[in-house]
């Protein structure tokens, strides 16, 4: 399942529906990302991150069957999240 969303969710809500009812899940990979200030001398407050609707959904699409030809994935959940994301204080 892929979804593109601007709102929040909780990543811990959103395994447990992955998994619901399916014990024979045993591993999730997952990528969250934060904003460091790494921005030398200027810093950084906060990143942005865009999306291109149509083509974010078709690549995310090919991203996902791949993974379903190299393994056997019993489910999968991709959340493309394009907001503007603060930095951590």
């Amino acid at each position: 399942m892929i979804r593109v969303q601007r709102e929040d969710f909780d990543t811990g809500a959103e395994l447990e529906r992955l998994a619901a009812g399916d014990h024979g899940v045993g591993g999730v990979a997952s990528f969250i990302g934060l904003v460091r200030d790494k921005g030398g001398s200027e810093g950084i407050s906060a990143l942005i991150l865009e999306h291109y609707p149509g083509m974010t959904e078709k690549k995310l699409a090919e991203i996902e069957a791949e993974a379903n030809r190299r393994w056997p994935l019993s489910a999968s959940l991709i959340i493309r999240s394009p907001r503007r994301i603060a930095r951590r204080r």
